[in-house]
């Protein structure tokens, strides 16, 4: 998609038991074994001693991320679109279709940042991560920093689903980016888009990464999205839809 807001990674078969050494205090806390394997449920608000990551023994395949420095400082947003997570409450936008509308206004709090979460959406639904609670920019950098594509480890869940509401800050603000628009179509005319992936991905060190029905549902999520921006155009435009410079 050529964004690049996420940081390189690559895939590694990593040794449990030689992380010890170098494994934080709160971490090592949720280290068990289980029928012989190296097994673990992180430090975190909805980690689980019930829902444990195991390896192969003590062989798990992960992944290994370039991180930026210390000194580079976030800033941490609410994302509008943010879920309840509360069972049978539902957030304002997922009941008021108008809800972009408050958002379009200049003086809202996220209108300089609106084009890169729209972005983010295209790229969250491609990847079927509907936990985009919150999001990070660079604090230094004010209003020109941009939204990092960080903290995406809920994708790649069910092939079978695809989660339409991931797609609601696209739907009902009818924006995007020119640039990814004229991206999404090279990609659909000259792929699929899963061929492009799987190539893209075969010199990992632990590949392959995604399953084939994973595959196949980045290709129909692609079609989806493209079958959203078609309608908007439909419906408002292609110059209302559509922009190089957000004003």
């Amino acid at each position: 998609l050529g964004f690049r807001l996420a940081p390189p990674v690559v895939g590694r078969r990593i040794n449990l038991t030689e992380l010890l050494p170098v494994t934080s205090k709160s971490l090592l806390k949720t280290y068990v074994k289980k029928d012989g394997n190296t097994c673990f449920y992180g430090k975190c608000y909805y980690c689980k001693s019930s829902e444990l990551a195991c390896g192969n023994g003590d062989i798990m395949e992960g992944s290994v991320t370039i991180w930026l420095p210390i000194w580079y400082q976030f800033k941490t947003w609410r994302h509008p679109y943010q879920r309840t997570y509360v069972p049978g409450r539902k957030a304002k936008w997922e009941t008021d279709e108008s809800y972009c509308n408050s958002l379009l206004s200049p003086d809202s709090n996220y209108y300089h940042i609106l084009p890169d979460i729209w972005d983010t959406t295209v790229f969250d639904y491609l990847i079927g991560n509907a936990d985009r609670h919150h999001f990070e920019t660079l604090a230094s950098l004010g209003k020109a920093g941009r939204l990092l594509h960080i903290d995406s480890g809920k994708s790649f869940g069910n092939p079978d689903h695809d989660e339409l509401s991931i797609l609601s800050p696209l739907k009902q603000c009818c924006r995007l980016r020119n640039s990814t628009w004229t991206t999404l179509q090279i990609l659909h005319k000259n792929g699929p888009l899963s061929r492009l992936l799987d190539e893209s991905m075969k010199q990992d060190p632990v590949y392959p990464i995604l399953t084939t029905k994973h595959l196949q549902a980045v290709d129909r999520r692609h079609n989806k999205i493209m079958e959203t921006v078609r309608y908007c155009i439909k419906q408002h435009g292609e110059t209302t839809v559509l922009f190089n410079t957000w004003r």
